[in-house]
């Protein structure tokens, strides 16, 4: 099962217009080129069109049907830059570092657009730090109010495993929220769920990990874990979702028959709710290097309107499955 060639084919039934901020990188202009040629995304670059074209013609590649913006001479710059400006002022910032933002770092105006309803998501990180990322996220496009928190997540797709969905997991949250809050990790575990079910059309199946299986351990960490499970019960009756588990009883059948046989969950979890950002970003690196899992994202999640980031490691072809992932999930919500 090649996940990302399904994601691709459920993209093309329904292409979104899809900017990306970052348009003087080789890696984006490449990607650019492949997902607007491949249909999955109607694609729109931001930078100099001269330098864009220059950069496309020393790479090779046709960006037929790429609209190229400069964002510093479009004619709704001004509008753009006051807008920003409204939504921060209350935080002190000036209409000069309004202009300056947008000027600077273009996945702030890539936001905006997004926000304005011009295009329907944004994909940058490829040379943006992931903060400006998330914070062009949060300031612009905005936070879903029933998620109630921005927070990342990756697909892992493990060869010939047994777990999961057939190999095939989100784990969640490798990448944003460094010590979440019970509430922040009940919100990361909807809209996880959300994300799984949007892009596989498949039940979700959500484990709250821990080192603890149904109180075999005590503490503050545990309790932690504990307290998102009941406020997500409270809040999101419909997910179906259990914890504390440890990672074996969340999706070993045998392991959580021996430590939890009334659960729904345990031994069946396609969807893994890390405690904090140190377990999270280091379980997904453990399966991705030690185990050879395939691993897209970070996706960016939460949000009022699907957005994702990348690693500034990103190939091109990265690019191209993020952008995928990111079509197919405007498409599915």
């Amino acid at each position: 099962m090649d996940f990302i060639a399904g994601l691709r084919e459920k993209a093309k039934k329904n292409p979104k217009r899809v900017v990306l901020p970052e348009g003087h990188d080789d890696r984006t202009i490449g990607a650019a080129s492949i997902a607007q040629e491949s249909g999955i995304a109607k694609i729109v670059l931001l930078g100099e069109e001269g330098v864009i074209k220059e950069k496309a013609d020393k790479l090779g590649v046709s960006l037929r049907g790429v609209e190229i913006i400069d964002h510093k001479k479009a004619g709704d710059f001004d509008k753009y830059v006051n807008t920003f400006y409204e939504l921060r002022k209350h935080k002190g910032m000036t209409p000069e570092e309004a202009r300056k933002t947008l000027l600077e770092k273009p996945v702030y105006y890539g936001a905006l657009m997004v926000r304005d309803h011009v295009v329907d998501t944004f994909v940058a990180g490829a040379v943006s730090t992931s903060g400006d990322v998330a914070r062009a996220a949060i300031f612009c496009v905005g936070v879903d109010k029933k998620a109630g928190t921005l927070s990342s997540a990756f697909i892992i797709q493990i060869e010939n495993s047994p777990y999961g969905e057939q190999g095939l997991f989100i784990f969640a949250d490798c990448g944003v929220v460094t010590d979440p809050s019970p509430a922040q990790l009940a919100g990361i575990a909807f809209s996880s769920a959300r994300l799984f079910k949007a892009l596989f059309n498949k039940e979700p199946k959500v484990a709250l990990l821990s080192f603890s299986t149904k109180g075999s351990a005590e503490g503050p960490m545990v309790d932690k874990v504990v307290q998102a499970l009941k406020i997500a019960n409270e809040k999101y009756p419909e997910l179906l979702i259990d914890g504390e588990l440890q990672l074996d009883a969340a999706v070993d059948v045998d392991v959580a028959n021996k430590k939890c046989p009334q659960s729904h969950v345990a031994g069946r979890a396609n969807v893994l709710i890390f405690p904090d950002l140190n377990s999270g970003n280091i379980g997904y690196k453990l399966a991705h290097r030690l185990a050879g899992a395939r691993a897209v994202g970070p996706i960016l999640q939460g949000m009022a309107k699907p957005c994702s980031d990348l690693s500034r490691g990103c190939s091109s072809q990265d690019i191209v499955d993020t952008i995928a992932v990111t079509v197919a999930y405007c498409g599915g919500e």
